[in-house]
């Protein structure tokens, strides 16, 4: 319950420090437009979400994260694809310059996607999702890559030596899935990758690509 507790003063201050904030401009005869109020509306739900998402990864923090976290993530992923289907993915145009400086407001999306990248894979909603913000040009298609690849990273049948599927930080990708690779990488608008960007895996079990349902 420690952690409960822990985000929901998180939670609070935050309400009372955006409050604070309006009650100032009130005082000082400030006005403040209705776009300007949505801007910093929107961005105080993604400074929400990007405080769950580090707060509960807190190494001061004990309890037990292996069965939390994923609770956490996946209900912060959630809360992401909501925000965007209903407002647009995150940017200046959305937000304004003044909250984008802000690095809950900016990396908010980052974060949860890099800790959510099961879903991306696995399910054809989300990716498709995603991937049309990487086609605006909201979303790096190299960092796209390096989303995806995080799955493959961490479910790797080789622990010692982990693969990749799209070749990404995470690592250059197997010669043996050269050709599903580099139809994925165009998929996504990366250029296919030459043979000495790849890796020899030999005899290896690879489970990739996986199937999106």
């Amino acid at each position: 319950m420690r952690i409960f507790k822990i985000l929901l003063s998180f939670v609070i201050v935050s309400s009372l420090i955006f409050s604070c904030s309006r009650k100032h401009t009130t005082k000082t005869n400030i006005p403040i437009s209705e776009n300007t109020f949505k801007q910093d509306s929107l961005a105080f739900e993604l400074c929400k979400m990007y405080g769950f998402d580090q707060g509960i990864r807190d190494n001061k923090l004990s309890f037990n994260k292996k069965e939390l976290m994923p609770k956490i993530d996946s209900t912060n992923f959630a809360n992401m694809v909501d925000f965007i289907i209903k407002n647009g993915y995150p940017t200046e145009a959305l937000l304004g310059e003044r909250n984008m400086k802000h690095e809950c407001v900016e990396a908010a999306v980052v974060a949860i996607l890099l800790h959510n990248p099961h879903r991306l894979v696995n399910e054809k909603v989300y990716f498709d999702l995603f991937l049309k913000e990487v086609n605006k040009g909201n979303i790096d298609n190299a960092f796209f890559a390096s989303v995806l690849d995080k799955y493959y990273w961490l479910n790797s049948t080789n622990k010692k030596q982990r693969r990749v599927f799209y070749g990404s930080q995470f690592g250059k990708p197997c010669i043996q899935t050269k050709e599903a690779t580099n139809k994925a990488r165009i998929e996504i608008g990366l250029k296919p990758l030459n043979e000495d960007e790849f890796i020899d895996c030999g005899q290896e079990e690879l489970n990739m690509p996986k199937k999106r349902d």
